[in-house]
Parts: C-alpha cells; sequence; structure tokens
C-alpha cells in the first residue's frame, strides 16, 4: 500500500512538472517571437530614416549644383551686358562656367534674340537641332525675356537620341532715355540668351555617385508634369508615369500605391512609403527639388528592405533552435525528475550541481549588470557631449548670424523710395566675412559627422607641397597686414621646399591652414616659422610661433573635440585636423616651446605619400 502511494505521488509530482515545463516553454516561445518581431521592427525603422536622411542630403546636393549653374548664367548675362561680345575675356568666362560645373554641364552657350550663335564654351560644338530652337515660340527664349529669371526647360529630344534639359537667363543691355529732360528710367532691352544643357544620364550618374556606397538604393527624378528624368531604365526616361510604357512596368499588385506615390510626390511636399511585393519590402523616400521658389522637380531613393530581410531569416533560424531547445530542455528536465525521485542516494549530489550552476549564472548577471552600467555611463557621456557641442554650435552660428542681420536692417533701413540704398565696401566686406565663418562652421561640423561615421573621404592626387605652403603663406601675410593690431609685429618666415606628395590636396590645405591661423589667433608680437624637413622615411613640416602657448589646462587633451581655451571657435578644428593625418597614414602633435614662448606644431606624411623630390 506504501508503496502504491509512492508511485502515485511521484505521478503527480512528473505531471506537476511536466505542465510547469510545458507553460514555461510557450511563454518562452511567446516572449521569443514578440522579441524577433520587435528586432524585425526596428531594422525596418532603421532602413526607413536612412532613407530619408539620404533623400534629403541628395535634394541638397541637387539644389546647390543646380543654383551653381544658375548663378553661373547670371554672371555670364551680366558680364556679355557690360563687355564687348568679341573680348576674349568673355570666352574666358564661358570656359570657367563650363570647368565649374563640367561634373552636370555640356557646356555654356550663348544665342543671339533671333536664335543666332553668339559665344559658347571652347572645343564645344552644339547640335544641329540646338539651331532648330524658334526665338519667337520657344520657352527657351520666351520664359527668360517674360519674367527676367532662370528658366528650366522640360526634357528635350536632340536629334531624338540625345534627352537633355535646358537652363536659360536673358540677357539684357540697359539703357537710358530721357523724359521732358527732367526724368529718367531704366529700359532694359532683351538682347538674347545664355543657356546650357544637361545630359539626363550624366544628371543620373552625378545623382547615383553621391550616394553612400553603403546605402544600396536607387535614384529617381521625375518634374513637375510627371515626366521621368532619369530612371534606371532608360527606355522610360522622357515618358510620363501616366503612359502605358511604363504602367507596364508595375506589378499589378503595387500598381495603385505606387502610383499614389508619385501623384502625391508631384505636389511639392516630402515623405516615405513602404511597398511590399513577392515578401520583399522596399522603402520609397521622396523629396521636391525647388529653384528660385519654384517646385520643379521631385527626387526619389528606393531602399530594399535587404538588412531586414537578413535580420527576420536569421530570427527564423533562431526561432526554430528556441523550440528545439525548449524541447530538449523540457524533455530532460522531466527526465532528470524522474531519475531524481527514483533515486534518492543522488540528491544531493544533484542539488549540489545546480548550486554551481546558479552560482554561475548569477556571475553571467552581475557581469551583465556590470556591462549595462558602463554602458550607460558612455550614454550618459555621449549626451553630456552632444549637449555641450549644442551650446557651443548655437555660441558660434549666432556670432556671425547678428553682424549679417544687423549689416542687412541697415541697409534696408536706407533705402529709399526708389528702393535702392549706398551699400559700403564695408558693410559688404563684414557679409561676406561672416558668412564665410558660418560655411567653415558647418564644414567643420560635417567633417566631425564624417569623421564619427567613419566615411571621411580622401581625393588623392600628387602636387608639390610648396604650393600649399607659399599659398598659404601670402594669404596670411596679407591678413596680417590688414589686421590693425598685428601689423609689422607678427612676421610668417618661411624657406621653400620642393617635395611632390601623393595626398588629398584638399585636406592638407585645410589641417595647414587650421595650425597657421591658430598660431596667428594667439600671437601679438615676433614670428611665425614654418620649416619642412625630409628624415627617417617621411616628410615633416613643423609650425613654430612666439605666442603665449598652450594651456596646460588643455595640453593633454588638445585634439579632442571642443577643446578650445579661445572665446571663438568650436574646438573642432585640431580634431579634424588629426583625424585627416591619421587617415593619410601620418601624426600630427602640439607642444610649448622649451624657451617658454609659444608653440610648436608637428605633423608628418610617410615616405610612401612623397612621389619626387626637386
Amino acid at each position: 500500500m506504501l508503496g502504491a502511494t509512492f508511485s502515485r505521488n511521484n505521478v503527480i509530482i512528473l505531471l506537476i512538472i511536466a505542465i510547469i515545463g510545458i507553460g514555461l516553454s510557450i511563454l518562452s516561445y511567446q516572449y521569443s517571437s514578440f522579441t524577433a518581431n520587435e528586432i524585425a521592427n526596428i531594422s525596418s525603422q532603421d532602413v526607413r530614416s536612412n532613407a530619408r536622411i539620404e533623400v534629403y542630403q541628395l535634394s541638397r546636393i541637387l539644389v546647390r549644383s543646380m543654383e551653381s549653374i544658375s548663378n553661373n548664367l547670371q554672371g555670364l548675362s551680366n558680364s556679355v551686358s557690360l563687355l564687348d561680345i568679341e573680348n576674349d575675356d568673355v570666352q574666358r568666362l564661358f570656359d570657367s562656367a563650363q570647368s565649374s560645373t563640367k561634373d552636370l554641364t555640356n557646356g555654356y552657350y550663348m544665342f543671339d534674340m533671333n536664335g543666332k550663335i553668339i559665344s559658347k564654351t571652347s572645343n564645344k560644338s552644339i547640335e544641329a537641332s540646338y539651331f532648330g530652337i524658334q526665338a519667337n515660340t520657344s520657352d527657351i527664349f520666351l520664359s527668360p525675356n517674360t519674367h527676367n529669371t532662370t528658366y528650366y526647360s522640360s526634357i528635350i529630344d536632340v536629334n531624338n537620341q540625345f534627352p537633355l534639359l535646358f537652363i536659360s537667363y536673358p540677357v539684357l543691355k540697359d539703357k537710358v532715355s530721357t523724359e521732358n529732360s527732367t526724368s529718367q528710367a531704366n529700359m532694359s532691352n532683351f538682347e538674347g540668351i545664355v543657356f546650357t544643357t544637361i545630359d539626363l544620364s550624366k544628371l543620373g550618374e552625378f545623382l547615383q555617385k553621391e550616394l553612400s556606397p553603403e546605402f544600396a538604393s536607387n535614384v529617381g527624378l521625375i518634374d513637375k508634369n510627371g515626366v521621368i528624368l532619369y530612371s534606371q531604365n532608360r527606355n522610360v526616361v522622357g515618358k510620363n508615369y501616366l503612359t502605358p510604357e511604363f504602367q507596364d512596368l508595375i506589378p499589378p499588385e503595387i500598381k495603385d500605391i505606387y502610383n499614389n506615390i508619385l501623384t502625391t510626390s508631384l505636389t511639392g511636399g516630402s515623405g516615405l512609403r513602404d511597398i511590399s511585393f513577392n515578401d520583399n519590402m522596399t522603402t520609397i523616400a521622396y523629396q521636391p527639388i525647388t529653384l528660385d521658389g519654384e517646385f520643379l522637380w521631385s527626387l526619389y531613393i528606393s531602399t530594399p528592405h535587404s538588412l531586414a530581410s537578413n535580420v527576420g531569416y536569421l530570427i527564423n533560424q533562431q526561432k526554430n533552435f528556441s523550440t528545439i531547445v525548449i524541447i530538449v530542455v523540457g524533455s530532460m528536465a522531466f527526465g532528470i525528475a524522474f531519475l531524481i525521485l527514483s533515486w534518492n542516494k543522488r540528491l544531493e549530489g544533484a542539488v549540489q550541481s545546480r548550486t554551481v550552476q546558479l552560482k554561475k549564472t548569477n556571475e553571467s548577471l552581475t557581469e551583465s549588470n556590470s556591462l549595462l552600467a558602463s554602458a550607460n555611463k558612455q550614454l550618459e557621456i555621449h549626451d553630456n557631449m552632444q549637449k555641450e557641442f549644442i551650446n557651443v554650435a548655437a555660441h558660434e552660428l549666432r556670432t556671425p548670424i547678428m553682424p549679417i542681420l544687423g549689416e542687412a536692417e541697415l541697409i534696408e533701413n536706407d533705402i529709399s523710395d526708389n528702393e535702392f540704398a549706398s551699400v559700403s565696401k564695408e558693410q559688404i566686406s563684414s557679409i561676406i566675412r561672416n558668412a564665410k565663418r558660418l560655411d567653415r562652421l558647418a564644414a567643420d561640423i560635417l567633417d566631425v559627422t564624417n569623421i564619427e561615421g567613419k566615411s571621411l573621404k580622401l581625393n588623392k592626387s600628387t602636387f608639390d607641397i610648396d604650393e600649399i605652403l607659399s599659398e598659404l603663406v601670402t594669404e596670411y601675410s596679407r591678413h596680417i597686414e590688414n589686421d590693425q593690431s598685428k601689423s609689422k609685429r607678427v612676421r610668417i618666415l618661411y624657406q621653400p621646399i620642393h617635395v611632390r606628395i601623393f595626398a588629398d590636396r584638399y585636406r592638407i590645405t585645410q589641417v595647414i591652414s587650421n595650425i597657421i591661423n591658430n598660431a596667428i589667433k594667439f600671437t601679438e608680437q615676433g614670428s611665425i616659422a614654418i620649416e619642412g624637413t625630409i628624415s627617417n622615411n617621411e616628410l615633416t613640416i613643423k609650425v613654430t610661433d612666439t605666442g603665449k602657448g598652450i594651456d596646460k589646462e588643455i595640453v593633454n587633451r588638445l585634439f579632442d573635440k571642443f577643446v578650445s581655451r579661445s572665446e571663438q571657435g568650436t574646438g573642432l578644428g585640431l580634431f579634424i585636423s588629426k583625424n585627416i593625418m591619421e587617415s593619410h597614414g601620418g601624426t600630427i602633435t602640439g607642444y610649448n616651446n622649451e624657451s617658454g614662448t609659444g608653440a610648436t606644431f608637428v605633423f608628418t606624411l610617410p615616405l610612401g605619400n612623397i612621389q619626387s623630390t626637386t
């Protein structure tokens, strides 16, 4: 009777264990599924965020490029109005304009009001179909003449082979007429147009090249009328997106939502939308291109959720593995419980074994908690640095903005009834100087972003280091002469050294300019000596000043972000310079002079970067 009772108790205990194990297995599986779905959602959100950022940045690049082209056309128009058309300076201006935008434009041209070629970029032939432009009917002529502003055409086929965009601007010749011998009025006569053309395939390559190489996306461009300006499928370029040629390429399952995205984007807004087809998710982000206050085009980026798909595959694999593990663990628990109940003699040993396992688990949890605490501390440090950066950036942005606003308000108050105002050279210089300061601040912030994102690019070429040094010495010497506080008290000494190196010319110039600028800023009198040497298989450039030296409180963290004792500046210059030199395989150091006066900065480039010496 006792044996029977014992057996029933064992069975009840085993059943209880089995039920608990099954319940825990179900809960564990549900939790695993919930976690997997959350990971997939986070991955998709990351793709969407990247697509939104990338399309915005690409739209800004395109707008700036179009503004550069428009500025070139306006400059050519003004120059042609002032200069004789046969003047060689006009030809050089056309060539210079093309050189500045050669990545996009085919050339710059001028037609008179009858459609006759007057001037053009050197060595650039004009397609025969260009001459077919009717001066009295073509919008390329009529719109600039009517609105006196830049005109952006829709797609135009040259010889039905080369889809192009035309951008034109009027050429006006100013005259003054007298009426009743007492009043004068400015009259502008339309003399013709200056224009340029953009090959749409070149435009597409330009946009695709500007995408981050780590960003697997495709680019598209449609004008405000729905005409496709660029697509990887060149057969649809020049077609309206509602035409059968394009619509037949869209799978029926997603045609409505795809057309809705395109229709919505042509209202001039920005946004993004997900499209799912054959278990594959793609995000389409779009951004308007607005020029001179007018919505012209809509830019698209389509990004497949390859990362989310890969994560989903791994998650499914983990789900399967977790299910197997849960089943195995449950079976083992059932068996262990049965053996424990059957073999009471081994109970103590099993308890001790489990105790050891629990201790290890506790140690693992303790270690995990320590790691979490460390990660939290890093997040707090990052948050404090971010707040510090925002404060510094806000102060630095406000400093140049206030003079610009002040000068602009003074000019506005001086405007007469004829809407003209006298502007002094000092006012213009102040506006330009502070605008350049804003531009440098924006460049520094972008450089820091690229450095921390491991995306700092180097465009290396071979050049003589003396070209940079001589140019900077001349520029800063002129700056010192114009500075009343340092005139005749600070000299820049430089012994030319001719060494050809293979490096990023712009970035090396940025580093040297930053070092010289700091030396001038902190040197009231004396000299700034620049010395170049070659030794131990490396080129060494040393800049020594006689200023007040490096503050002892920051000397050990001189090349960290936001480290500065100057009332002006963000403290980013030396941080950026250090990363630029390390990207070239070189070094940069700074220390106070042993004489107790001034400081010395030294940067090196390895011999592998030196091509030849003269």
